[in-house]
C-alpha cells in the first residue's frame, strides 16, 4: 500500500513548482524591478496610465451635485488601452503602494489564475486530478508566461481571463446554461476591457469550447441545446457590454487605438487613435484588411514560438506529448484545434509580424494538449517525462531571470528579419525588441537610480510645469521621449501617494497655462555646457543652475522666467 496517493503527490509537486517559479520571478523583480525597452523609459507608459486612472477615480464626482457622469467617467478611464488591468492593480496597490516596483508582484497572480484555469479545463476533459496537476505545472513553466509575469502589461491578464472564461463554460453550462452564459459573457467583456485583442481571440476560444461536448467525467456529454443557449447568452451579453462601453468611451477610444496599432500602417511603438464608426462596423474592423499569407509572417511567428515563447527543448517535449494526444486521446480536440488554428490564422492574416506577445493566448492550448497526451503514456514513461520537464522548465526559468548580466549581443537584424540561428538559445530568448520580456543577461541598462536622484533635485522646485528639451535626454543616450514618460509617472506618483505638488510635463515649445509657473530643463554630455533649449528666449528666461544626478552623468540645467527663482537647491 502506497503511503502517498497520486493526487496528494501531484498536489505537493504542483505547490513546489508554484513556489519555485514565484521565487524566481520575485527574485528578478527585486533585483531588476524595471526592465527598459523601446524609447529608454517606455516601460513607464503603462504605470503612467495606471496613475492617470487613480487620479480620475480620486477626482470623480458622481451623484447629485457632481459634475461627472458615467459617460465622462468612462471616457476619462479609457486611454490607449482599456482600464480593467489598472483598476484591479489599483485595488491591490492600495495595500502595497502604487509605485511601479510595488505592483510588479501582481503578475504572479495573473499567472496563477491562468495556470488554475488550464488545470480546471484539463480536469474537465480528462477526469484526472494528476493530469490537471500536470497542466497546472506546465502552464507555470511555460517560459513566456513567467517572463511576462515579471512585467506590468496587458497580455498576461487578458490571457488569464480568457482561459478562465473557458474553464467556467466547461464546468457550468451543462447544468445551468443561463447562469453559465451570463458568467462567461461577463468574463469575455472583462478580457476585452483588459486588452481589445481579446475580442477576436475570445470568440475563437468560445467557439472551440461550444464544440467540446464530450468530457472525461461521468456526465460525459453536454447537450447541444445547453451549449448553444449558453453560448448565445455569452455572446449577446459581452457584445452589449462592449458596445455600451465604446459608446460611453467617446470618439477616440482604446478600441480604435488598437485598430491603428495592429494595422499594416500602425505605429509599432505604441497605439494611436483612429476615428471610425465603431458600433456599426466593429466586426468588419477586426477582420478588415486581411493580408495574404506570406513567408515573412510564417517565419516570424514560427521562429518566435520556438525561441521566445517556449524554448527549443521544452517545445520539443510539448510537441512529442501533443503528438501522443493526437494519436491516442484527442480529448477536447475541438477546443484545442479551434483555438490554435483560429488564433494562428488571425495572426498570420491580420496582425503585422512585429510582436510575439500575440502568441501568449494560444500557447496554453499547446500545454493543455501536452498534458492530455502525457496522461496516455505508461506510468514509468510519465514519471521520466514529468521529471525531465520539471528540471528543464526550472532551468530555463533560472537561466532567463537569474543569470548575471554578460552583455551578450542580441540579434542586430530588424524585427521579423532574423534568422533562426540569430535567436536560437537552449533557453528562452528575448521577445521582439524586448517589448514583452527580456533576458536578465541582455537587459538594457536601467537608469532608475539616476532618475530618482534627478527627481530629488526637481521636487524641491516651486514649479507647476516641467518643460523638457526634446533635443537630448536628461539621463540616457536616447531621445527625451523617455524623460517625458518617466517624469510624468514620477510627478503623478509624488502627487497621488507622497502628497507632492501637482505638476504637468511638457516639451519646451508646448504652451502652458498663463497661471502656471514653468521650469525648463535641458542636458549636456558630461563635461559639456548645457545649451539653452529651443523656445526658451534669453530675454525672458534666466538660468537658475545645473547639477549632475550621479558622478560622471549628464549635466542638467534649469531655466525659469526672469524674476522668479524656483529651485533654491541648484547652484
Amino acid at each position: 500500500m502506497r503511503l502517498v496517493s497520486i493526487p496528494v503527490r501531484a498536489f505537493i509537486i504542483s505547490a513546489l513548482v508554484l513556489v519555485s517559479v514565484a521565487s524566481i520571478v520575485l527574485w528578478r523583480t527585486s533585483h531588476e524591478p524595471m526592465q527598459p525597452y523601446g524609447a529608454d523609459a517606455a516601460h513607464y507608459i503603462e504605470h503612467t496610465a495606471r496613475l492617470d486612472v487613480l487620479q480620475t477615480l480620486r477626482d470623480l464626482q458622481l451623484g447629485p451635485g457632481g459634475s461627472d457622469t458615467i459617460g465622462s467617467m468612462t471616457e476619462d478611464l479609457d486611454g490607449s488601452f482599456p482600464p480593467l488591468l489598472h483598476l484591479v492593480t489599483l485595488a491591490l496597490g492600495a495595500v502595497t503602494g502604487h509605485a511601479a516596483d510595488s505592483v510588479l508582484w501582481t503578475g504572479l497572480l495573473w499567472l496563477l489564475l491562468l495556470a488554475g484555469s488550464i488545470a480546471i479545463i484539463a480536469h474537465r476533459l480528462s477526469g484526472s486530478q494528476t493530469t490537471a496537476a500536470a497542466a497546472f505545472c506546465g502552464t507555470l513553466l511555460l517560459p513566456a508566461l513567467h517572463a511576462s509575469a515579471s512585467r506590468y502589461y496587458y497580455d498576461l491578464p487578458m490571457t488569464a481571463v480568457l482561459w478562465l472564461s473557458v474553464a467556467v463554460a466547461l464546468r457550468t453550462w451543462g447544468k445551468r446554461p443561463i447562469v453559465a452564459g451570463l458568467a462567461v459573457g461577463a468574463l469575455l467583456f472583462a478580457a476585452d476591457i483588459t486588452k481589445w485583442t481579446a475580442l477576436p481571440f475570445g470568440l475563437i476560444m468560445l467557439a472551440g469550447a461550444a464544440l467540446t461536448g464530450h468530457t472525461g467525467e461521468k456526465a460525459s456529454t453536454v447537450p447541444w441545446g445547453a451549449r448553444l443557449k449558453a453560448t448565445t447568452i455569452a455572446v449577446t451579453l459581452s457584445s452589449l457590454l462592449v458596445f455600451g462601453f465604446l459608446e460611453l468611451a467617446g470618439n477616440h477610444d482604446s478600441f480604435t487605438a488598437m485598430l491603428g496599432d495592429i494595422g499594416e500602417r500602425g505605429e509599432i511603438w505604441g497605439p494611436h487613435g483612429v476615428d471610425s464608426n465603431r458600433i456599426g462596423a466593429i466586426t468588419s474592423h477586426i477582420f478588415r484588411d486581411l493580408q495574404p499569407l506570406s513567408e515573412e509572417r510564417l517565419h516570424f511567428y514560427g521562429v518566435r514560438l520556438v525561441t521566445s515563447v517556449f524554448s527549443p527543448i521544452l517545445l520539443a517535449i510539448v510537441a512529442l506529448l501533443t503528438a501522443t494526444w493526437a494519436l491516442r486521446s484527442r480529448a477536447g480536440w475541438p477546443l484545442i484545434l479551434v483555438t490554435v488554428l483560429g488564433q494562428a490564422a488571425f495572426l498570420l492574416l491580420r496582425i503585422p509580424p512585429t510582436d510575439d506577445r500575440f502568441l501568449l493566448t494560444l500557447a496554453p492550448a499547446l500545454v493543455l494538449a501536452a498534458a492530455l497526451g502525457w496522461q496516455e503514456l505508461p506510468e514509468r514513461v510519465r514519471r521520466v517525462t514529468a521529471s525531465l520537464t520539471l528540471v528543464v522548465g526550472l532551468a530555463v526559468a533560472i537561466d532567463f531571470h537569474v543569470a548575471d548580466p554578460e552583455h551578450i549581443e542580441p540579434a542586430t537584424r530588424a524585427v521579423g528579419q532574423e534568422e533562426l540561428s540569430d535567436l536560437l538559445l537552449w533557453g528562452l530568448n528575448d521577445s521582439a525588441d524586448q517589448r514583452g520580456w527580456a533576458r536578465r543577461d541582455r537587459q538594457h541598462a536601467n537608469r532608475d537610480e539616476a532618475r530618482e536622484l534627478l527627481w530629488t533635485q526637481l521636487d524641491g522646485c516651486a514649479a507647476d510645469v516641467f518643460k523638457v528639451a526634446s533635443e537630448r535626454s536628461l539621463v540616457s543616450d536616447h531621445s527625451a521621449r523617455g524623460d517625458l514618460y518617466w517624469l510624468r509617472y514620477r510627478s503623478l506618483l509624488s502627487q497621488l501617494e507622497e502628497g507632492g505638488r501637482k505638476r504637468r510635463i511638457l516639451l519646451t515649445c508646448d504652451e502652458s497655462n498663463a497661471d502656471e509657473v514653468e521650469l525648463a530643463l535641458a542636458a549636456a554630455r558630461p563635461g559639456a555646457e548645457p545649451r539653452r533649449p529651443r523656445c526658451v528666449r534669453a530675454g525672458d528666461w534666466q538660468r537658475e543652475g545645473s547639477f549632475s544626478a550621479t558622478p560622471g552623468s549628464r549635466t542638467v540645467a534649469a531655466w525659469s522666467r526672469h524674476g522668479r527663482r524656483l529651485c533654491s537647491t541648484l547652484k
